[in-house]
């Protein structure tokens, strides 16, 4: 059976000369108070970043679900955002689902697809065919830039067999003038 997570031995023990640190039992209370709070998603992902490397190894699935009550799942979603979403006030307005939804864009391309899309009203199927869609448009694009690319090449190829062919005729119609 799991041995369930003791959060005291993480409590500061320090004594009042020794530089303030940052302790488990700091950052489990500040996401405590963060959940609170739906607009703090990226501010709730920083901690739990932050409290995943301060934890040993094992300890971080039982503090994540008896101390701040998130699903693995959840605290992934939450930290991934964090890593990769710096826009605090479009994710209060788009919500995690579809944040995470846009973080299959390039981050250079988000706020483009942002200003183009009315991301805001449209459901999260709506935000994701969208997504697909605008890939599928750029493999299309690439797929006929390739096949210009190709066409390009063998035109150029035709025209040199051409300019070899002309070369070979001129060639054989002076040899034939040379032998009346």
């Amino acid at each position: 059976m799991a041995k369930g997570f003791d959060i005291s031995k993480f409590a500061s023990s320090l004594g009042p000369s020794a530089p303030a640190e940052r302790d488990i039992a700091a950052i489990t209370a500040e996401i405590l108070q963060l959940k609170q709070d739906a607009s703090a998603i990226l501010a709730i992902g920083d901690r739990l970043n932050e409290a995943k490397a301060l934890l040993s190894h094992g300890e971080w699935l039982p503090w994540l679900t008896e101390q701040v009550e998130f699903s693995e799942s959840t605290a992934q979603r939450f930290m991934r955002l964090a890593r990769e979403w710096r826009n605090p006030s479009a994710l209060t307005d788009l919500g995690a689902t579809k944040a995470l939804t846009l973080l299959a864009l390039p981050a250079e391309e988000r706020e483009q697809f942002l200003s183009e899309h009315n991301v805001i009203d449209m459901t999260s199927r709506e935000l994701e065919r969208a997504i697909r869609e605008r890939d599928e448009a750029r493999q299309g694009l690439e797929a006929a830039q390739a096949e210009a690319k190709t066409a390009e090449e063998s035109r150029a190829k035709m025209a040199a067999d051409m300019a070899a062919l002309a070369a070979i005729h001129r060639s054989a119609q002076e040899g034939e003038a040379q032998a009346r």
